[in-house]
């Protein structure tokens, strides 16, 4: 079975599909309906997940996910017994999605700003934002009422990835002593420097 040209480009070629933390995510959690706000191409987590929502605003993306190439690659490599569910949205994220209701028991942010603030009226309470800190997604999500760390996760190889419930008091805490507020992290689009940095972190929506 052929693999997405783009796909194959921007994640195999790269060593970068996420495959093991998507396949721990689903032994460790119960999850239904995932929502991936940035996705660009990255395919992977419907191989892992039989209902995905993507939405993106690169130009044309929609295409990629309308080819039969895509759609043959998920049907021939899913890890699920289920019909794959997905559907794309050809926007910015941070403009209402108003055919989405509170319906998604993860919302997944990779590298694409602050997915986890956009996008928290369509997660669940219970829900999970998964999330690293490249652009400060993490850190915003430290400063929310609404959301709690409950895992981070580390990677070993692209297959291979853990996650651990233990010790998150020792995690979030800024090198310089000194919390960010929202609106530095908003201007700067990095996150703040900790003194213990896992791959990413795991949040939990606890509050409406």
């Amino acid at each position: 079975m052929k693999i997405p040209e783009l796909y194959k480009k921007y994640h195999i070629d790269k060593d970068y599909t996420s495959i093991g933390l998507f396949r721990e995510l689903n032994k460790k959690f119960e999850i239904k309906q995932v929502f991936y706000p940035g996705s660009h191409v990255h395919i992977a987590p419907s191989l892992i997940f039989s209902n995905v929502t993507y939405a993106d605003s690169f130009r044309n993306t929609y295409k990629f996910f309308e080819e039969k190439e895509t759609i043959d690659f998920i049907t021939k490599n899913k890890e699920y017994s289920e019909e794959s569910k997905i559907r794309f949205y050809q926007q910015d994220y941070n403009k209402p999605f108003k055919e989405l209701s509170k319906e998604f028991d993860l919302v997944i942010s990779q590298y694409a700003g602050f997915v986890g603030q956009a996008t928290k009226p369509y997660l669940k309470k219970g829900g999970l934002l998964v999330c690293n800190n490249s652009h400060g997604d993490a850190s915003m999500a430290s400063l929310d009422r609404d959301f709690r760390l409950t895992a981070v996760y580390g990677r070993k190889t692209d297959d291979k990835f853990t996650i651990s419930e233990k010790n998150l008091d020792e995690y979030l805490i800024p090198k310089d002593d000194v919390q960010p507020t929202k609106e530095q992290l908003t201007k700067s689009m990095r996150g703040k420097a900790y003194t213990k940095s896992p791959s990413g972190y795991i949040f939990k929506k606890i509050n409406e």
